[in-house]
């Protein structure tokens, strides 16, 4: 049943601030039968014991990064060969959407509340679950749905994203020697970062990491610049906070540094939380770790939350993505069973 589910939300076409075709099939699912919370293309349902409990949220999205020319296959036309499917958004993470709608539907709810809610623009923005998240109650716990190959993720890293702007002063290539070439001030300096050490070790998460990801200068080939731009992209642990991050690439650069964004915060499930005991009963195998990549977690700072999914993070992304079925599969009774322990308060 879940691997027809998954191909038809795979058939979706789904792209940031596109996700309709996707809206639909969540809504055609629910065919009416759990009360629905909407917001642009987030839908949240909800199943009440009616008894007081707690609340436990199973949160995963339905959007997908652009299809790269890299794809060799259609990337919504879902095939299977070898227990794998194949698709765009088919590992990240309409796998895990489709494992929690699974386990939504079938589940037992003795006590307090189970929410499930399919997110839009995980991948890009500002209208996704955050904007979903002030129309919910306040909940106990929370699962987020991420290709994690059944690990469990009990910290993840933040994100901090620096423009720095270069300054030289701008002359023909002829006589670069009455120019100033923001370039090579802009070399300097991406040099100058890809040797700094950020050597506060978070005891889970290790390293913070940085990197320069984009740079631009010039226009024409015979005018030498008097300004160039790049771009870090910072996967901060709680080891540091975002001042201090700024400050130290600050002190290292001679370019002007603005902060485009700082608003992703590291995050860590508190120790002895009762949904990680539920999820480690659900799927004993399971080995922590801590994920450098961002999930809509960074919205659910002061709850008790986990990353948890079926699927494989390095494929999300890729050309070809593909998701192995009986893991999604077995994933529909895990987060069953972890959210029948949690409900019930036995870990």
């Amino acid at each position: 049943m879940v691997t027809a589910l998954l191909e038809r939300l795979v058939r979706a076409r789904s792209p940031s601030r596109e996700e309709g075709p996707a809206v639909a099939v969540f809504e055609a699912w629910n065919a009416g039968r759990f009360p629905v919370v909407a917001q642009g293309n987030n839908r949240a349902i909800c199943r009440d014991s009616g008894i007081d409990g707690p609340r436990l949220l199973l949160l995963s999205h339905y959007d997908t990064v652009p299809a790269t020319p890299e794809w060799t296959r259609e990337p919504w036309l879902p095939v299977v060969e070898d227990g794998r499917m194949f698709g765009l958004g088919a590992n990240d993470a309409k796998g895990c959407l489709a494992a929690m709608m699974g386990a939504f539907e079938t589940a037992t709810v003795h006590r307090g509340s189970l929410w499930l809610v399919a997110a839009a623009e995980e991948e890009v923005g500002r209208e996704g679950f955050e904007k979903l998240a002030p129309l919910l109650p306040r909940f106990d716990a929370a699962i987020v749905g991420e290709p994690t190959g059944m690990d469990i993720a009990t910290a993840q890293n933040g994100l901090l994203v620096l423009d720095c702007v270069a300054r030289g002063r701008a002359g023909h290539a002829a006589r670069p020697q009455l120019a100033d070439n923001a370039i090579y001030a802009m070399c300097r300096d991406i040099m100058a970062l890809d040797a700094l050490d950020l050597d506060r070790i978070h005891p889970l998460a290790g390293r913070s990491t940085l990197a320069v990801t984009m740079a631009s200068a010039g226009e024409r080939h015979n005018v030498i610049p008097g300004e160039a731009k790049f771009t870090v992209d910072i996967r901060p642990t709680a080891a540091y906070t975002p001042a201090e991050l700024v400050a130290l690439v600050r002190e290292r650069v001679s370019a002007e540094v603005h902060v485009r964004s700082d608003r992703f915060r590291p995050v860590e499930t508190p120790p002895g939380a009762a949904i990680l005991a539920a999820a480690q009963a659900a799927w004993p195998a399971a080995a922590t770790f801590a994920s450098p990549t961002l999930s809509d977690w960074a919205h659910l700072r002061d709850l008790p939350a986990i990353k948890w999914g079926p699927g494989r993070s390095e494929v999300s992304h890729s050309a070809d993505e593909w998701v192995e079925l009986a893991m999604v599969e077995a994933a529909v009774g895990a987060y069953r069973q972890a959210a029948d322990t949690f409900l019930r308060g036995k870990p």
